[in-house]
């Protein structure tokens, strides 16, 4: 068997991979993480070197990326995001992961020569799916349900063993602590559920222009009862060309 030759997406133009001087990681959707994902960056969690992804806690919320580390104490250490060849400022967070073909990392100096001072924490430049020149129009249908529910409470006394403890080193404060018996963590945390849909479509418009339509929906409800997130996301992507055979 003979490899194709890799081309790569480097900013504003194509090399081949054997020519590229910089040091690049590709990720295409057949590499990503599988599962409950419900943001962006967890589809890069643990697939590429040097390339750290750090979740935050609450539903929603924005993975912290770095890439060969942090070069800042004081500025931003974030990565620039470049989607279709636009650069973007906020993180990626709000994108539908079921919209995103590929992720091509640019780790070096190379970036920075690109990009300029933007580059110089890393680029990702992420490709999202295209229409189809095809006659036929391709239907996908995707959703799951995830439960989540706290694995383990801090072990505190309850409120019992805390009026015993006041009872026996300061009695006369003992009649303050009131009879409630609350279990506050069980007041807080609840099981969370997580449900999304999405639903896309591809085909050829007109037989002309390559056109992809998808639709989506992320519902996120966190172990602690105030913490929820949801997302409702529409891509529309025509990609046509002038000429024939190109």
């Amino acid at each position: 068997n003979q490899l194709q030759e890799v081309v790569i997406q480097v900013g504003y133009g194509s090399v081949k991979k054997k020519n590229a001087t910089g040091a690049v990681s590709i990720l295409s959707d057949k590499d990503f993480n599988k599962g409950v994902v419900t943001n962006a960056e967890g589809l890069l969690t643990g697939r590429v070197a040097g390339v750290v992804v750090t979740q935050g806690g609450r539903p929603g919320d924005g993975a912290a990326v770095r890439i060969r580390g942090g070069s800042s104490l004081n500025a931003s250490n974030d990565p620039l995001y470049v989607i279709d060849g636009l650069p973007v400022e906020g993180g990626i967070s709000a994108i539908n992961p079921n919209d995103i073909e590929s992720f091509s990392i640019l780790k070096d100096a190379s970036a920075t020569a690109i990009y300029g001072s933007r580059g110089s924490n890393g680029v990702i430049i992420i490709t999202t799916k295209k229409g189809t020149r095809s006659d036929d129009i391709i239907y996908s249908f995707n959703t799951y349900s995830a439960v989540s529910k706290v694995a383990k409470t801090i072990d505190v006394y309850n409120a019992s063993e805390y009026r015993n403890i006041i009872n026996q080193f300061v009695p006369t404060r003992t009649a303050l602590l009131g009879t409630s018996d609350t279990n506050w963590q069980n007041e807080i945390f609840t099981n969370g559920l997580t449900s999304n849909t999405d639903l896309s479509v591809r085909g050829n418009l007109l037989k002309a222009i390559p056109t992809r339509l998808s639709l989506g929906y992320t519902d996120v409800a966190g172990v602690l009862k105030t913490s929820d997130f949801d997302r409702t996301s529409v891509s529309l992507t025509m990609t046509p060309t002038f000429f024939d055979n190109t």
